[in-house]
Protein backbone atom coordinates (compact mmCIF):
# COMPACT_ATOMS: atom_id res chain seq x y z
CA UNK A 1 0.00 0.00 0.00
CA UNK A 2 1.19 3.47 -0.24
CA UNK A 3 0.53 6.32 2.11
CA UNK A 4 1.03 9.84 1.02
CA UNK A 5 1.50 13.42 3.05
CA UNK A 6 1.91 16.88 2.61
CA UNK A 7 3.33 18.68 5.61
CA UNK A 8 4.34 22.25 5.45
CA UNK A 9 5.91 22.65 9.32
CA UNK A 10 8.98 20.08 8.15
CA UNK A 11 11.95 21.47 7.04
CA UNK A 12 10.50 24.38 5.38
CA UNK A 13 7.75 21.75 3.32
CA UNK A 14 8.06 18.03 2.70
CA UNK A 15 5.86 16.17 0.12
CA UNK A 16 6.39 12.04 1.50
CA UNK A 17 5.28 9.29 0.65
CA UNK A 18 5.40 5.89 2.53
CA UNK A 19 5.59 2.33 0.44
CA UNK A 20 4.47 -1.02 2.91
CA UNK A 21 4.65 -4.43 1.23
CA UNK A 22 4.50 -7.93 2.13
CA UNK A 23 6.97 -10.79 1.06
CA UNK A 24 7.86 -13.59 2.78
CA UNK A 25 5.71 -13.13 5.41
CA UNK A 26 7.95 -9.88 6.37
CA UNK A 27 6.46 -6.58 6.05
CA UNK A 28 8.99 -3.78 4.62
CA UNK A 29 8.87 0.04 4.29
CA UNK A 30 10.51 2.40 2.14
CA UNK A 31 10.06 6.37 2.33
CA UNK A 32 10.18 8.79 -0.83
CA UNK A 33 10.52 12.47 -0.04
CA UNK A 34 10.30 15.57 -2.29
CA UNK A 35 11.70 18.94 -1.45
CA UNK A 36 8.25 21.05 -0.92
CA UNK A 37 4.60 20.89 0.01
CA UNK A 38 2.73 21.70 -3.15
CA UNK A 39 0.39 19.46 -5.30
CA UNK A 40 2.77 18.39 -7.92
CA UNK A 41 5.44 16.78 -5.38
CA UNK A 42 3.07 15.32 -3.41
CA UNK A 43 1.80 13.19 -5.95
CA UNK A 44 5.29 12.58 -7.33
CA UNK A 45 6.34 11.24 -4.25
CA UNK A 46 3.54 8.75 -4.05
CA UNK A 47 4.64 8.07 -7.81
CA UNK A 48 8.20 7.01 -6.88
CA UNK A 49 6.53 4.95 -4.09
CA UNK A 50 4.61 3.08 -6.90
CA UNK A 51 7.16 2.31 -9.09
CA UNK A 52 9.50 1.15 -6.91
CA UNK A 53 6.51 -0.92 -5.65
CA UNK A 54 6.87 -2.27 -9.25
CA UNK A 55 10.22 -3.13 -9.01
CA UNK A 56 10.05 -5.42 -6.23
CA UNK A 57 6.36 -7.09 -7.45
CA UNK A 58 8.18 -9.92 -9.28
CA UNK A 59 6.06 -12.99 -8.39
CA UNK A 60 3.80 -14.50 -10.67
CA UNK A 61 1.05 -13.71 -8.39
CA UNK A 62 -0.89 -10.56 -9.21
CA UNK A 63 0.12 -7.76 -6.54
CA UNK A 64 -2.86 -6.49 -4.57
CA UNK A 65 -2.51 -2.65 -3.78
CA UNK A 66 -3.86 0.06 -1.94
CA UNK A 67 -3.89 3.82 -2.63
CA UNK A 68 -4.97 5.99 0.34
CA UNK A 69 -5.27 9.01 -2.11
CA UNK A 70 -8.62 8.84 -3.71
CA UNK A 71 -7.40 10.89 -6.49
CA UNK A 72 -3.90 9.20 -7.03
CA UNK A 73 -6.01 5.70 -7.16
CA UNK A 74 -8.51 7.07 -9.90
CA UNK A 75 -5.38 8.07 -12.05
CA UNK A 76 -3.45 4.77 -11.77
CA UNK A 77 -6.99 2.67 -11.85
CA UNK A 78 -7.45 4.74 -15.06
CA UNK A 79 -4.26 3.33 -16.52
CA UNK A 80 -4.06 -0.03 -15.25
CA UNK A 81 -4.47 -1.98 -18.50
CA UNK A 82 -0.52 -1.06 -18.44
CA UNK A 83 0.07 -2.87 -15.47
CA UNK A 84 -1.56 -6.21 -15.46
CA UNK A 85 0.45 -7.17 -12.61
CA UNK A 86 -1.32 -4.68 -10.50
CA UNK A 87 -4.72 -5.05 -9.03
CA UNK A 88 -6.34 -1.96 -6.74
CA UNK A 89 -7.55 -2.92 -3.88
CA UNK A 90 -10.68 -0.06 -2.96
CA UNK A 91 -10.89 -0.16 0.77
CA UNK A 92 -8.39 -0.80 3.33
CA UNK A 93 -9.16 -3.78 5.01
CA UNK A 94 -7.48 -7.19 6.61
CA UNK A 95 -3.97 -7.62 5.81
CA UNK A 96 -3.89 -3.88 3.48
CA UNK A 97 -5.44 -2.50 6.97
CA UNK A 98 -2.13 -3.37 8.82
CA UNK A 99 -0.38 -1.96 6.44
CA UNK A 100 -1.72 1.02 6.54
CA UNK A 101 -1.47 1.55 10.26
CA UNK A 102 2.67 0.66 9.77
CA UNK A 103 2.45 3.70 6.88
CA UNK A 104 1.11 6.19 9.30
CA UNK A 105 3.67 4.90 11.89
CA UNK A 106 6.98 5.30 9.54
CA UNK A 107 5.06 8.79 8.50
CA UNK A 108 4.96 10.07 12.16
CA UNK A 109 8.27 8.43 13.41
CA UNK A 110 9.95 10.21 10.28
CA UNK A 111 7.96 13.58 11.06
CA UNK A 112 8.79 13.43 14.68
CA UNK A 113 12.61 12.60 14.01
CA UNK A 114 12.86 15.68 11.59
CA UNK A 115 10.88 18.00 14.12
CA UNK A 116 13.28 17.27 16.75
CA UNK A 117 16.34 18.12 14.39
CA UNK A 118 14.73 21.48 13.35
CA UNK A 119 14.09 22.07 16.59
CA UNK A 120 18.28 21.10 17.75
CA UNK A 121 19.23 23.08 14.79
CA UNK A 122 17.30 26.04 16.13
CA UNK A 123 18.21 26.05 19.92
CA UNK A 124 21.99 25.97 18.41
CA UNK A 125 21.20 29.16 16.42
CA UNK A 126 19.72 30.73 18.78
CA UNK A 127 22.32 30.17 21.69
CA UNK A 128 24.84 31.04 18.63
CA UNK A 129 23.13 34.56 19.06
CA UNK A 130 24.60 37.12 21.48
CA UNK A 131 22.05 37.91 24.39
CA UNK A 132 19.56 40.91 23.46
CA UNK A 133 18.41 43.30 26.66
CA UNK A 134 14.95 43.95 26.75
CA UNK A 135 13.26 46.70 28.93
CA UNK A 136 9.88 46.58 30.25
CA UNK A 137 7.43 48.70 31.88
CA UNK A 138 3.64 49.26 33.15
CA UNK A 139 1.45 51.76 33.23
CA UNK A 140 -1.45 51.40 35.45
CA UNK A 141 -4.64 53.32 34.98
CA UNK A 142 -6.48 55.58 37.77
CA UNK A 143 -9.83 53.32 36.87
CA UNK A 144 -9.09 49.24 35.79
CA UNK A 145 -6.66 48.59 32.91
CA UNK A 146 -3.07 48.87 32.37
CA UNK A 147 -0.71 49.94 29.36
CA UNK A 148 2.18 47.38 28.82
CA UNK A 149 4.88 47.67 26.76
CA UNK A 150 8.56 46.19 25.95
CA UNK A 151 11.90 47.79 23.83
CA UNK A 152 14.48 46.16 23.11
CA UNK A 153 18.21 47.59 23.11
CA UNK A 154 18.17 47.66 19.08
CA UNK A 155 14.69 49.53 19.35
CA UNK A 156 11.98 46.91 18.37
CA UNK A 157 9.17 48.21 20.81
CA UNK A 158 5.81 45.90 21.69
CA UNK A 159 2.84 47.77 23.05
CA UNK A 160 -1.09 46.47 24.73
CA UNK A 161 -3.42 48.42 26.33
CA UNK A 162 -4.91 45.10 29.01
CA UNK A 163 -8.49 46.07 29.84
CA UNK A 164 -9.66 45.09 33.66
CA UNK A 165 -6.59 44.60 35.05
CA UNK A 166 -6.59 45.66 38.91
CA UNK A 167 -3.23 45.05 40.13
CA UNK A 168 0.20 47.12 39.59
CA UNK A 169 1.95 44.44 40.20
CA UNK A 170 0.39 42.25 37.43
CA UNK A 171 0.34 45.07 34.97
CA UNK A 172 4.56 44.57 35.46
CA UNK A 173 4.81 40.98 35.04
CA UNK A 174 2.43 41.55 31.88
CA UNK A 175 4.98 43.93 30.67
CA UNK A 176 7.52 40.87 31.31
CA UNK A 177 5.01 38.35 29.88
CA UNK A 178 5.06 40.27 26.93
CA UNK A 179 8.65 40.68 25.95
CA UNK A 180 8.93 36.95 26.43
CA UNK A 181 5.94 36.44 23.65
CA UNK A 182 7.21 38.85 21.30
CA UNK A 183 11.21 37.81 21.33
CA UNK A 184 10.64 34.48 20.85
CA UNK A 185 14.07 34.43 18.98
CA UNK A 186 17.25 35.43 21.20
CA UNK A 187 18.54 34.78 24.50
CA UNK A 188 17.12 37.38 26.78
CA UNK A 189 17.55 39.48 29.80
CA UNK A 190 15.07 41.43 30.75
CA UNK A 191 14.87 44.60 32.74
CA UNK A 192 12.34 45.76 35.11
CA UNK A 193 11.59 48.34 37.68
CA UNK A 194 9.30 46.25 39.83
CA UNK A 195 11.35 44.59 42.68
CA UNK A 196 7.65 42.93 42.95
CA UNK A 197 7.16 41.37 39.88
CA UNK A 198 10.50 40.10 40.34
CA UNK A 199 10.10 38.91 43.56
CA UNK A 200 6.96 36.82 42.12
CA UNK A 201 8.82 35.18 39.64
CA UNK A 202 11.14 34.44 42.22
CA UNK A 203 14.61 35.82 40.67
CA UNK A 204 14.73 38.32 43.36
CA UNK A 205 14.98 37.96 46.86
CA UNK A 206 13.47 40.05 49.85
CA UNK A 207 12.92 40.63 53.41
CA UNK A 208 9.00 41.33 52.53
CA UNK A 209 6.80 38.94 52.12
CA UNK A 210 5.01 39.36 48.95
CA UNK A 211 1.12 40.31 49.70
CA UNK A 212 -1.49 38.38 48.07
CA UNK A 213 -2.79 39.25 44.43
CA UNK A 214 -4.13 36.67 42.54
CA UNK A 215 -3.96 38.26 39.26
CA UNK A 216 -0.10 39.02 39.59
CA UNK A 217 -0.15 35.39 40.50
CA UNK A 218 -1.88 33.90 37.57
CA UNK A 219 0.52 36.08 35.43
CA UNK A 220 3.80 35.00 36.99
CA UNK A 221 2.54 30.92 36.81
CA UNK A 222 2.24 31.79 33.21
CA UNK A 223 5.68 33.29 32.54
CA UNK A 224 7.47 30.74 34.00
CA UNK A 225 5.27 28.22 31.74
CA UNK A 226 6.76 29.88 28.68
CA UNK A 227 10.00 30.16 30.12
CA UNK A 228 10.54 26.35 29.52
CA UNK A 229 13.66 25.60 27.03
CA UNK A 230 14.35 29.47 26.99
CA UNK A 231 17.41 31.44 28.13
CA UNK A 232 15.95 33.93 29.99
CA UNK A 233 17.70 36.07 32.98
CA UNK A 234 16.17 39.17 34.95
CA UNK A 235 17.42 42.44 36.14
CA UNK A 236 16.13 44.78 38.36
CA UNK A 237 17.09 48.79 37.39
CA UNK A 238 16.19 51.64 39.47
CA UNK A 239 12.72 53.04 37.72
CA UNK A 240 13.32 57.08 36.52
CA UNK A 241 16.45 57.59 37.06
CA UNK A 242 17.85 58.25 33.62
CA UNK A 243 17.90 54.99 32.44
CA UNK A 244 17.85 55.05 28.69
CA UNK A 245 15.71 51.61 27.97
CA UNK A 246 13.65 51.96 31.27
CA UNK A 247 12.58 55.27 30.42
CA UNK A 248 11.95 54.35 26.52
CA UNK A 249 9.22 51.33 27.81
CA UNK A 250 8.26 53.67 30.90
CA UNK A 251 7.11 56.25 28.12
CA UNK A 252 5.60 53.98 25.63
CA UNK A 253 3.60 51.58 28.70
CA UNK A 254 2.24 55.44 29.36
CA UNK A 255 1.45 56.69 26.00
CA UNK A 256 -0.36 53.08 25.08
CA UNK A 257 -2.60 53.88 28.06
CA UNK A 258 -3.12 57.19 27.75
CA UNK A 259 -3.86 57.31 23.51
CA UNK A 260 -6.76 53.80 24.69
CA UNK A 261 -8.08 56.49 27.10
CA UNK A 262 -8.03 59.39 24.62
CA UNK A 263 -9.49 57.20 21.66
CA UNK A 264 -6.28 58.58 19.78
CA UNK A 265 -6.42 56.80 15.57
CA UNK A 266 -4.12 53.51 15.29
CA UNK A 267 -1.77 55.82 12.72
CA UNK A 268 -1.26 58.66 15.71
CA UNK A 269 -0.32 55.85 18.14
CA UNK A 270 2.46 54.26 15.74
CA UNK A 271 3.55 58.20 15.38
CA UNK A 272 3.84 58.71 18.75
CA UNK A 273 5.59 55.51 19.77
CA UNK A 274 8.27 55.54 16.70
CA UNK A 275 9.16 59.31 18.32
CA UNK A 276 9.83 57.43 22.11
CA UNK A 277 11.81 54.93 20.61
CA UNK A 278 13.91 57.25 18.27
CA UNK A 279 16.75 57.62 20.89
CA UNK A 280 16.99 54.06 21.34
CA UNK A 281 17.87 53.71 17.32
CA UNK A 282 20.49 56.22 17.78
CA UNK A 283 22.17 54.75 20.64
CA UNK A 284 22.18 51.48 18.81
Amino acid sequence: MIHARKNRCLDGGLARAVAVWQANDETHTRLFVRGDATDASYFAAALDAFSFLLDVSTGADPTLLHLTDNTLRKEIGDVLDAFPSVKIAGVARGAVAELSRVALDVLDNDAGTRMAAHEELERLRIAALPELTVATDASKSRRRGVGVACVSEEGDRHQRMVPNVKSVPAGELLAIELAIDRFTDRRLRILSDSRTALQHLGVLQSDWPLRPDGEAKAVADRIRESMRGRDIRFSWVRGHSGHLLNETADRLAVAVRRAHEAQIPTEIRQAIAERIVEPVFAAA
